[in-house]
């Protein structure tokens, strides 16, 4: 039997094998003739900010005066395998202007994670530049020598402002515009703290995350140091307990008679738009005030917001209310993603993302609701030859509605029957690999798939008020949870094959995380899916000991079994490990090495099976994998996989692939084999 793993290892993203010139890297590029697209397209994109719904930190700022804006960017580099990071301002009446750059990038980690602190997630944290009150400096946090330290621009030049010990995680201005009240994670100190421990043995308690790593974590919530800083000497002292206030969740020490909007809870419990005047609080009475995005500001005698809206929750529109008319007007509505809305100057400025169009500065006209780009990092894209995509709409069995998007291949013919791939679970701005960004949708279309990109569909007790805990255990019943989503999948598949566009033979599936639990349960209740890639794994009776106590506990009162021997009939349903004989199509898992362990229940089972699995495993990674190396071996190894198995198409390029093939062809043998034999 060939071995399971084969080990992927590249360098830390933290040690570069050469040195970059970041400031030619973050320069803009210049579209060009038309052109395919290729992996580095998508790995190199200079992107701003980090992925919706995770960090809630604005990636760009706009200037007291309203004329000028400031943004992050970050661009990866495959070759170094590492990233620079830089600030661009865009002046009216001049392009985008770099004002800083650097080597680089910082990560953003969950502070309380089941209690424990400094969780790591693979996920880039959003630099937010912030301009003086007068207008005249901009102040940043950069990521130089693995922390984090306080940078400034005066308009002709950046320079250091103040570095500590331990991180700068955020900053605000103070009221005097001369300095600002910074917020340092102590970090250092807790490490310390878990080295000494250490030397007479760790014990096992609830900080403990067995499959994240082999130390306990420090207990959350993180503790926190504030400290004033001025801008100009690079002096500093401790924060007073006032003056760290401007971190609270009222954003600022209380000002009674200032107005601003927020969302609160009405007399009937619904989260609604509401205008607070001193100690008046004035709700927005209309219906659209309602499920509200990010932050919602005052506009003259109005208050403009955004809001998820339509089939699905698929659009996004722009609102104006004035509470002295009690009338609410839409501005715009769109299909596309829209982060970080807020005024410039008289207009709306919002990150705009579209299918096939990474993300963006917009400028929206409140009146028109007509739009013009600010500022576009990735021109370039205009020349690629990218697949159209297509925004589909449906139900599921539950009568729950699902939406998704379909991406055709750049030289699609009418009247031919595609193999198609299926990624999740989230379909909304560009589609890039789907969660995770693993699973390049625009060159598996390249590579001649129908990719259907979906959306994950609400959870099915999502509108009933329950206990939070109660709703899981009800939705883990039977699978509820499961079924719903498995359903908008097959559902939308079988319509596609019904209109003679994908061919039933070679459909294939994809998934992380929450994309991996609908593989898992895929596997054992359609028959729809030839083939898997994986980006972790898996439901099984071991998890109740490999994720720790704290993470244990928790999902108990989820409903989730104490022990591998208890709820047989979950597990049955479920367990890859205890129905490795009824697994119906090859599984590629490529996992972190903070992630692997978990896998290796499930996945050692269907080795033993006879099933075609490949695991690999790489180094310093965590949930979403982060280094530029590894995201292209990844990309190529997923088309590969699929290639092989729907296409019968051999590893023709990058990594290993003679290796690739010779293992790949063996895993056929053995499974047609063993398939051919009487109840196999």
């Amino acid at each position: 039997m060939l071995p399971l793993l084969a080990l992927a290892l590249a360098a830390a993203a933290s040690s570069p094998t050469s040195a970059l010139d970041c400031k030619a890297a973050l320069q803009i590029k210049s579209p060009g003739p038309s052109r395919s697209l290729s992996a580095s397209d998508l790995i190199e994109t200079l992107n701003m900010g980090s992925i919706p719904d995770l960090d809630a930190d604005p990636m760009f700022s706009t200037s007291p005066d309203g004329r000028s804006i400031a943004v992050s960017v970050a661009r990866a580099n495959i070759a170094s395998n590492d990233f620079c990071s830089g600030i661009y301002v865009i002046e009216p009446g001049s392009g985008p202007h770099l004002v800083d750059s650097g080597a680089g990038a910082a990560f953003w980690s969950f502070d309380d994670y089941y209690g424990m602190t400094g969780f790591p997630s693979g996920f880039p944290k959003v630099i937010t530049p912030r301009w003086s009150p007068d207008g005249k400096r901009l102040v940043f946090l950069k990521y130089v020598a693995g922390r984090l330290q306080l940078w400034s621009w005066d308009g002709s030049r950046s320079k250091m402002a103040a570095t500590f010990d331990d991180d700068i995680v955020d900053f605000r201005f103070d009221d005097d515009g001369l300095s600002v009240i910074a917020k340092l994670r102590d970090g250092r100190s807790a490490a310390d703290a878990l080295d000494q421990e250490g030397l007479s043995g760790y014990h096992f308690d609830d900080r403990w995350f067995p499959y994240g790593r082999s130390r306990p974590f420090t207990r959350g919530p993180a503790h926190y140091s504030y400290a004033a800083i001025s801008i100009a000497t690079g002096g500093h002292r401790p924060a007073t307990p006032t003056e760290a206030l401007i971190f609270s969740a009222s954003g600022a020490p209380s000002r009674p008679h200032r107005k601003a909007a927020t969302l609160a809870v009405d007399a009937n419990g619904v989260s609604r738009l509401a205008l607070t005047d001193g100690r008046v609080q004035i709700f927005c009475p209309d219906s659209r005030c309602t499920d509200v995005e990010g932050q919602a500001w005052i506009a003259g005698d109005a208050i403009r917001f955004v809001r998820r809206e339509g089939w699905g929750r698929s659009l996004t529109g722009i609102y104006e209310w004035q509470p002295d008319r009690r009338s609410v007007r839409k501005i715009m509505q769109t299909s596309d993603l829209l982060l970080n809305c807020g005024p410039l100057g008289p207009d709306i400025l919002c990150a705009r993302e579209k299918s096939v169009a990474p993300r963006y500065l917009d400028r929206i006209d409140p009146k028109s609701g007509r739009s013009r780009v600010a500022f576009n990092p990735n021109p370039e894209f205009s020349s690629l030859a990218l697949g159209h995509a297509e925004r589909l709409q449906w139900k599921n069995d539950r009568d729950l509605e699902c939406y998704g998007d379909l991406i055709y291949p750049p030289d699609y013919r009418t009247g031919t029957r595609y193999p198609l791939i299926v990624v999740q679970y989230q379909s909304r701005g560009f589609l890039r690999g789907g969660t995770g960004d693993e699973y390049p949708i625009q060159l598996l279309a390249k590579a001649g798939y129908l990719v259907l990109s979906i959306q994950r569909p609400p959870a099915p007790l999502g509108n009933e008020k329950i206990d939070p805990h109660e709703r899981e255990r009800r939705q883990l019943e039977g699978f509820m949870e499961r079924r719903s989503i498995l359903s908008a999948i097959e559902t939308k598949v079988r319509q596609l094959i019904s209109t003679g566009l994908v061919d039933p033979a070679r459909i294939g599936i994809t998934g992380l995380s929450d994309g991996v639990s609908t593989v898992q349960f895929a596997a054992l209740h359609s028959t729809l899916f030839k083939a898997a890639a994986i980006s972790s794994c898996c439901w099984e009776g071991s998890q109740t000991w490999i994720l720790g106590p704290a993470i244990q506990t928790e999902y108990e009162k989820r409903g989730w079994p104490a022990s591998p021997t208890d709820n047989p009939a979950l597990w049955e349903g479920l367990s890859w490990a205890r129905n490795a004989d009824r697994i119906p199509f090859p599984v590629l898992a490529q996992m972190s090495d903070d992630e692997y362990l978990s896998g290796l229940e499930a996945l050692t089972a269907l080795r033993r099976a006879g099933k075609p699995v490949d695991l690999y495993v790489f180094s310093d990674e965590h949930h979403v994998k982060r280094q530029p190396a590894h995201r292209a071996a990844i990309y190529r190894r997923a088309i590969d996989w699929f290639n092989f198995w729907l296409l019968d198409k051999l590893p023709d390029s990058g990594g290993q692939p003679g290796q690739e093939a010779e293992r790949w062809q063996q895993m056929r043998k053995i499974w047609v084999q063993r398939e051919a034999k009487p109840g196999g």
